[in-house]
């Protein structure tokens, strides 16, 4: 079987990004991400890091350059072994994309009741994990009746109860007070610690500061080593 163990999870290879006829968003972006690291990613708004994170989980294609995710070419690769790749993959979004309909505790388990996961051991999970982002008293509301701090949560909880090899985080401290937000980065560290490679997209020079990680910063469409 093929060691992979030292192979990067994430491999750019002068990737640009373009959206249709306009310059690039996007260009000439040359990184890896080594398994189990933990990066910051950080930049003005608009400068693109919503849409570096949208190719690193593999909802689009780079126009130019080659990606490599797990070690595949995601230009070679095709429409069901993407939907694997993907599986691998925890993702926060800024706009949480919960299902309104459904429970806190239902938004969470999802992702464990796709993989086929038995009812009692996706209980035992989830009530642990909505205890470490504060959430046990919401358990059974819907998460159309939460605020907009409990979303985000409940969207972190989502992301991460299905121990994915790759976290992507978009602001995922955004919509909380300080004392969750350093709660929520104990959690992704702990991720990182048991082997996650985490990318946390933020504007929080605070966060950024009392956490050492290395910093990426994309700037006129360049992504740039800081730290």
């Amino acid at each position: 079987m093929e060691n992979t163990a030292f192979e990067p999870i994430v491999e750019m290879k002068n990737v640009g990004l373009a959206y249709g006829d306009n310059p690039p968003v996007l260009k000439d972006i040359d990184f890896s991400f080594r398994r189990g690291s933990l990066h910051f990613l950080t930049g003005k708004s608009g400068a693109g890091k919503t849409s570096l994170l949208s190719m690193l989980y593999l909802a689009q294609r780079p126009t130019f350059g080659t990606l490599k995710v797990f070690g595949s070419n995601v230009a070679m690769t095709d429409r069901e072994k993407m939907a694997f790749l993907r599986r691998r993959i925890g993702v926060v979004f800024q706009d949480f994309r919960l299902l309104e309909h459904l429970s806190v505790f239902d938004n969470v388990a999802l992702p464990l009741r796709l993989k086929g996961m038995k009812e009692k051991e996706i209980r035992q999970r989830v009530i642990e994990l909505l205890a470490w982002v504060d959430l046990s008293p919401n358990m059974y509301v819907k998460a159309s009746e939460i605020s907009g701090g409990e979303k985000q949560r409940v969207a972190i909880a989502r992301a991460v109860i299905n121990r994915p090899e790759l976290l992507l985080a978009d602001e995922p401290t955004g919509n909380v007070d300080n004392e969750i937000a350093y709660k929520l980065m104990k959690l992704f560290a702990e991720l990182n610690r048991l082997g996650t490679t985490v990318v946390i997209a933020t504007h929080s020079e605070e966060l950024m500061q009392r956490y050492n990680y290395p910093r990426l910063k994309l700037e006129n469409g360049h992504l740039e080593y800081i730290k």
